[in-house]
């Protein structure tokens, strides 16, 4: 089996991958001897590496080229040999302690915070809003003939705005209007609301036309939410040799432009599945010589969304995951803060 392979198989194995995301070229038996194994010779490596390609785990793109890591290399590579060091971490946390003042910049610049680090293209994509919460909703009067909307929700305020108030209003507006407000939204989800017609009755007259701007607020809340994919450092792609290709760049084009296919490949069913790591076209068809490595990131319990690469399948999965492992503990830091 796989997970069997003898310690120096894994050892051999290490080195030839570390050198091919560092160097992007295939490494010699006696360059993996001379570097990484001195122990042992020259001809067991040769051995061993006719081994590994016979199991799989080595391709030779050409008769005449070197062997390279597999598909199935790197995904054996994250899931058995792979470790993040504490040393990993503490280099990624000083990176982002020196660059950004608070978690709240990174939270907003999320994307740009992770493709500038790893020196690949990011994403950042938003989670489903249908079960947010409407806590409350308030008006506070500007004394202007408008009135500021807080809306607030289990994740937090989701905006405010300055609304227009009806000429004349009644005695006490603000107050009667913030209670109808309250026992209309509150405790509702966001999917209840954008859903239902029977919200604003007729009976309500002088308060319609605040709860009409009121309702519009959250659904283009929930509309704009839900259409938010960010990318970042899109043209990094090109810092590595596979993408001189053509087809390599209209491939990953062909995905980074298209929402759909990105939430396709991000999405995992497994929600309690933290870190997501799809290498090459066995884990989907569309990453050919490609690799997505994603995290969830929550709020209050709640997933806020997920944040992520997409590279070549070389990419530096050490580095990346120490990054998205860094940004996952500034949020529970941010949470428990509160």
């Amino acid at each position: 089996m796989d997970k069997e392979l003898s310690e120096r198989r894994k050892k051999i194995l290490t080195a030839l991958i570390d050198s091919y995301i560092s160097e992007a070229e295939p490494i010699s038996s006696s360059a993996i001897q001379e570097k990484y194994l001195p122990d042992v010779s020259s001809a067991t490596i040769r051995s061993e590496l006719a081994t590994l390609e016979e199991m799989g785990f080595l391709t030779q793109p050409h008769v005449s080229a070197g062997r390279i890591p597999s598909s199935k290399a790197y995904r054996y590579y994250v899931d058995n040999i792979l470790e993040i060091s504490d040393d990993d971490t503490e280099q990624i946390k000083s990176i982002l302690e020196t660059k950004y003042d608070s978690i709240k910049e990174i939270v907003k610049d999320g994307a740009k915070v992770v493709s500038d680090i790893t020196n690949y293209t990011s994403m950042l994509m938003i989670s489903s809003t249908d079960n947010i919460v409407i806590n409350d909703v308030k008006l506070v009067d500007m004394y202007d003939g408008t009135a500021l909307v807080l809306v607030v929700t289990n994740n937090g305020t989701i905006k405010d705005k300055d609304i227009k108030l009806p000429e004349n209003n009644v005695k006490n507006y603000i107050e009667v209007a913030n209670g109808l407000l309250y026992r209309s939204f509150a405790g509702k989800k966001l999917v209840e609301i954008v859903h239902s017609h029977n919200i604003i009755d007729a009976q309500l007259h002088d308060f319609k036309e605040v709860f009409e701007q009121v309702l519009n607020l959250i659904i283009d809340y929930k509309k704009n939410r839900e259409e938010q994919v960010v990318i970042e450092g899109k043209d990094k792609i090109f810092n590595y040799p596979e993408y001189n290709d053509i087809n390599n760049v209209k491939n990953f084009i062909s995905i980074v432009d298209n929402k759909d296919k990105l939430h396709e490949i991000v999405d995992e069913k497994d929600g309690s599945i933290e870190f997501s790591v799809k290498i090459g076209k066995d884990a989907d068809e569309k990453l050919e010589d490609m690799a997505v490595v994603s995290a969830k990131y929550k709020m209050n319990g709640e997933e806020i969304g997920q944040l992520g690469v997409i590279g070549p399948q070389r990419m530096n999965y050490k580095k990346v995951l120490a990054v998205l492992k860094e940004i996952g503990k500034m949020f529970e830091d941010l949470e428990n803060n509160k």
